[in-house]
């Protein structure tokens, strides 16, 4: 796909390539670096939440220069929720940033103008999370038993759903509500049998602590949630295709670097946050969030249609069951054809090839075992 420039005068990638000859001759004559560096422009970039192995590619991309070799000075800051995210970059106040799907989804429902550029994660891995010794095998298995479940998670209106998909009565599930931040800890103490949460968040603590889990996630029972998505605003989309396309690809770049590089994705990590790894059981944990993630990620469209596309019928599955369950009477989905735009920010720009897949597969395989 050709790129054109959104303002008049030369496209920068083609001013790059032109000049590059001159700028070296420029550099060896002495003129000061920093003449170049300030033509770098800064970009706001908001997570969802607190840095963790789930988002940790953003940082890769950042240290491995995907984004500066765009012209791009990405400043990179921390999440208070995914509605704070989506709210933050539809009114402006970050360029760019993530928020997850069903998130993001409901926002555009009640009015937030939001732009669509990639997928960042294939699956928000909600569902039911066990202990193994528990004792519970099968969806069917959770009738009878007690569940810990936070009212306000993103998962909880869609538990009956969930229950109905997977062949199993919720009426007969003995639902405690807990604060979140007491959740992980009554399952463990066996207060309740099994919790409802977005796994990818509880998992690798628990697992850090030493117990095996098992995991019953929506994705699995005909209701796809996708992840993470990559937003701006429409009026950025508008104006800076281009700068949207570098962000876009920028982003990718450090998702593929940091699912096939592991070790290398952590080093930078703890660089960049030293908090994360002050303890063998962060790391620890930050190393099982990475596996999850890249498990989560072999979905078949980041081979056939490109790393950042979504399976579009899919996609719109889950938008009418966020409208469906979430949204208020006379409440529509939104048309995707005006706000998704992965079809032009993706086109297979960043692919993954056969042998990186496997090896992919291969570095979340410990991931999936983590799951259950």
């Amino acid at each position: 796909m050709g790129k054109k420039s959104d303002s008049k005068g030369v496209d920068r990638r083609q001013f790059v390539k032109g000049t590059g000859v001159g700028i070296a001759s420029i550099l060896a004559s002495g003129v000061a670096p920093m003449a170049f560096a300030r033509t770098l422009r800064e970009v706001t970039f908001t997570q969802s939440w607190i840095p963790n192995g789930g988002s940790a590619w953003i940082y890769t991309g950042a240290a491995k220069g995907f984004f500066k070799k765009r012209g791009i000075d990405l400043k990179i800051s921390r999440g208070f929720g995914s509605v704070a995210s989506a709210q933050a970059i539809g009114q402006g106040k970050f360029n760019f940033g993530i928020s997850s799907a069903p998130t993001a989804t409901l926002q555009t429902v009640k009015g937030m103008k939001l732009a669509y550029l990639a997928c960042c994660s294939y699956s928000s891995a909600m569902g039911a999370v066990f202990l193994k010794s528990s004792g519970i095998k099968t969806p069917k298995d959770l009738e009878g038993k007690k569940c810990g479940s936070v009212v306000k998670s993103g998962e909880y209106p869609f538990l009956p759903i969930f229950a109905k998909n997977a062949g199993f009565d919720w009426s007969k599930v003995d639902v405690v509500q807990v604060d979140n931040k007491i959740r992980t800890g009554v399952m463990i103490q066996k207060q309740v049998d099994f919790i409802t949460c977005f796994a990818s968040s509880v998992v690798p603590d628990v697992v850090t602590k030493g117990y095996d889990v098992g995991t019953f996630l929506y994705d699995n029972y005909n209701m796809p949630f996708y992840g993470y998505m990559l937003i701006t605003q429409p009026e950025m989309y508008a104006k800076e295709k281009m700068l949207c396309e570098d962000v876009t690809e920028a982003t990718m770049e450090g998702v593929k670097y940091q699912m096939l590089n592991h070790d290398e994705a952590a080093d930078i990590f703890f660089k960049a946050i030293p908090e994360a790894g002050m303890t063998a059981g962060k790391r620890k944990q930050f190393g099982i969030e990475t596996d999850l993630y890249t498990h989560v990620m072999t979905k078949p469209e980041i081979t056939t249609t490109g790393l950042g596309s979504v399976d579009m019928g899919k996609y719109k599955q889950m938008v009418d069951l966020v409208v469906n369950n979430l949204g208020k009477p006379g409440d529509v989905a939104p048309d995707l054809s005006k706000i998704m735009h992965l079809d032009k920010m993706i086109d297979n720009k960043i692919k993954i090839s056969a042998k990186e897949l496997a090896r992919i597969k291969e570095l979340g395989a410990p991931g999936a075992k983590a799951l259950g």
